[in-house]
C-alpha cells in the first residue's frame, strides 16, 4: 500500500466531511477503497506519466480533472459550482456526488472538444487591455462599442475604452492539428546518451511521452509566417530542445556539431531548469550564437506550459508566449538562418516529458505589441502603416480620421487594429473570481456566478453579464484574492 496514496485518500475525505453535512457511509468506503485499489487513478494517471511507459487508466483520458490548492488531484466529473457555497463532483467509485469548499480548489481542466466555430472572412481575435483574448465573428466598430458574435455566447458588446486590438482572421486551414501517432515522424537515439540513458518516445492518447534521452522529429512544413503551438508537461527538473525550421531530422550534439552529419542552419530553444530559455542561431562550421535568454523564476514553480511561438522570416524575428503571456522577441541581426521546415524535440536527462496538442497554422504577422500613443493604428493586407483615430468599421469599409483628413478603407483589406492606449481596469481584475482559458487559446477572466454542465454564467468588467456555454473552455482557474500562482500536482 503506498503511503502517499493513502495520506491523499484522508485528504479527500476531510474535504468531503468540511463540505458541509456528513457524507454517505458507502461514498465514504467507495473512496477508501478506490485510493487504497486504484494506484493509478491519482498518481499513475497524474499527466499520465511512468518511467515505464504504461499507459494512464481509461477512466482519465476524458474526464475532468479537479486540481486542489495543496497540489492534489482528482479526476472525475464537474457537476455544478456556486463559488459561494460549494464544487460539486462526481467521482466514478463514489455512490453520490461530493462537494468540495470552493477556496480549496484552484483549477479544472477539461478534456479538449472540437470548437464548432467556423473560421470565415469576417473571423477575428480581440486583445484586450487586460490581457485578455477572445475569437468570434466580426461584426461592427464605432466610438464606443466593438460588437462581436461567438458561437459560446451569441453577441458580445465590448466597450473600445477595453480594446487593444483587433485582428482579422482571413481564412487558412491547420498546416498540422495534433499528434495521431507516431507514423511520419523520425526518432533517433542519442549518440551523446550515456549507457542505458537513451530511450525512445511513445504515443498515447494524442500525446508523446519520454523518460529518456531521445529524438523526434518531422518535416511539418513550416510557413515563412508561422504561429506553432504546444503544450510541454513534465515531472523532474524540465530540460527540453526545440529546432525550428531545420533541414535535418537527426539529433545534433552542440558541442560535436562539426562532426555530425551535413545540416542547414536552424534555431534551438532550450527550455532548461525550468527556468532558463534560450535561443540559438546553429550552423555548422560557425560558431553558436546565442540571441538571448530569459530567465523566468515562476516556471520553477510550474509542471506544464502552454509554448506559442510566432515566426516572421521577412523581419528575421521570433516570439514566444508561455500560457498566453508573451515572454520575449528575438531577431536575427543576421538574418533568418533556418534552412528546412522541419521541427526537432530533444528531451534530455532530468524529466519525464509529456508533448501534446501541436497545432501549426499560417500566421497574420501581427506581433503583439501594445500602443504606446494617444491615437489609433491600422495595418492593411499590403503592409501599410495608417495612424489616426478610428471613427467605424463595418462589412463594407473602415472610417479612420488622419492627420490628412478622414479616408474611408476597404474592409477586405484590413489586416489589424491597434486601439489607442488605456489603462486596464485593475478594479475589475482585483474582484475577479475566476480565469477561463480556450481551447484555441488565449482566455476570459471574471467574476464566475454558477457553472453548470451546459451554461456558465459570468461578469465582465469588459462585457457585462453573459452566459457562456463552458464547452468554450478547457481550464477555469480559481483565482486566490491574493491573486498567487496556481500550485502544480503532486507526484
Amino acid at each position: 500500500m503506498n503511503k502517499g496514496h493513502c495520506t491523499f485518500g484522508r485528504r479527500i475525505i476531510a474535504r468531503v466531511r468540511s463540505g458541509g453535512g456528513p457524507p454517505h457511509s458507502r461514498t465514504l468506503r467507495a473512496i477508501r477503497q478506490s485510493f487504497v485499489n486504484a494506484k493509478g487513478l491519482v498518481l499513475a494517471a497524474l499527466l499520465a506519466f511512468s518511467a515505464a511507459g504504461q499507459t494512464a487508466p481509461s477512466s482519465s483520458t476524458n474526464a475532468d480533472a479537479l486540481l486542489f490548492r495543496d497540489g492534489d488531484l482528482l479526476y472525475g466529473e464537474l457537476l455544478a459550482i456556486d463559488p459561494q457555497s460549494s464544487v460539486r463532483w462526481k467521482h466514478p467509485d463514489a455512490a453520490q456526488a461530493i462537494e468540495f469548499k470552493p477556496e480549496s480548489v484552484a483549477q479544472i481542466d477539461f478534456p479538449l472538444v472540437k470548437s464548432p466555430g467556423v473560421l470565415s472572412t469576417n473571423a477575428c481575435r480581440i486583445l484586450l487591455a487586460s490581457g485578455d483574448s477572445l475569437e468570434g465573428e466580426f461584426l461592427s466598430c464605432d466610438r464606443q462599442t466593438l460588437a462581436v458574435q461567438t458561437w459560446y455566447a451569441g453577441r458580445l458588446n465590448i466597450a473600445r475604452t477595453s480594446l487593444q486590438s483587433l485582428v482579422f482572421l482571413r481564412p487558412s486551414p491547420a498546416i498540422f492539428d495534433g499528434i495521431r501517432g507516431l507514423e511520419g515522424w523520425t526518432q533517433v537515439t542519442s549518440a551523446a546518451a550515456l549507457p542505458g540513458e537513451s530511450g525512445q518516445w511513445t504515443y498515447r492518447n494524442g500525446a508523446f511521452y519520454a523518460g529518456k534521452t531521445s529524438s523526434i522529429a518531422r518535416d511539418l512544413h513550416l510557413p515563412d509566417m508561422a504561429d506553432i503551438q504546444f503544450d510541454v508537461a513534465w515531472k523532474g527538473v524540465l530540460n527540453l530542445a526545440v529546432a525550428l525550421y531545420t533541414d535535418s531530422l537527426q539529433p545534433v550534439p552542440l558541442n560535436l556539431k562539426e562532426q555530425a552529419p551535413d545540416f542547414g542552419g536552424f534555431y534551438s530553444f532550450s527550455f532548461q531548469s525550468s527556468i532558463l530559455i534560450d535561443m540559438r542561431a546553429i550552423k555548422k562550421m560557425e560558431p553558436l550564437r546565442s540571441l538571448g535568454q530569459s530567465i523566468l523564476p515562476s516556471l520553477s514553480k510550474k509542471e506544464r506550459i502552454h509554448v506559442d511561438f510566432h515566426v516572421s522570416k521577412a523581419q528575421h524575428k521570433i516570439s514566444l508566449s508561455l500560457d498566453d503571456v508573451l515572454v520575449k522577441e528575438w531577431v536575427d541581426p543576421q538574418g533568418f538562418i533556418g534552412e528546412g521546415t522541419a521541427m526537432r524535440f530533444v528531451q534530455n536527462p532530468g524529466s519525464i516529458i509529456k508533448l501534446s496538442n501541436l497545432r501549426i497554422t499560417r500566421w497574420d504577422g501581427i506581433f503583439q505589441e501594445p500602443a504606446t500613443g494617444p491615437g489609433d493604428v491600422c495595418w492593411l493586407e499590403n503592409g501599410e502603416r495608417i495612424p489616426g483615430t478610428i471613427e467605424s468599421i463595418n462589412a463594407e469599409q473602415m472610417a479612420v480620421r488622419t492627420s490628412n483628413g478622414p479616408i474611408t478603407i476597404p474592409y477586405n483589406q484590413l489586416k489589424a487594429v491597434n486601439f489607442a492606449a488605456v489603462k486596464p481596469n485593475t478594479v475589475a481584475s482585483q474582484t475577479a473570481n475566476a480565469r477561463a482559458t480556450f481551447a484555441e487559446g488565449g482566455g476570459l477572466t471574471f467574476i464566475l456566478d454558477s457553472w453548470r454542465p451546459n451554461e456558465m454564467v459570468v461578469r465582465s468588467a469588459d462585457f457585462g453579464k453573459v452566459r457562456i456555454n463552458p464547452a468554450a473552455f478547457t481550464r477555469l482557474q480559481f483565482l486566490s484574492p491574493d491573486k498567487k500562482p496556481v500550485p502544480e500536482p503532486k507526484g
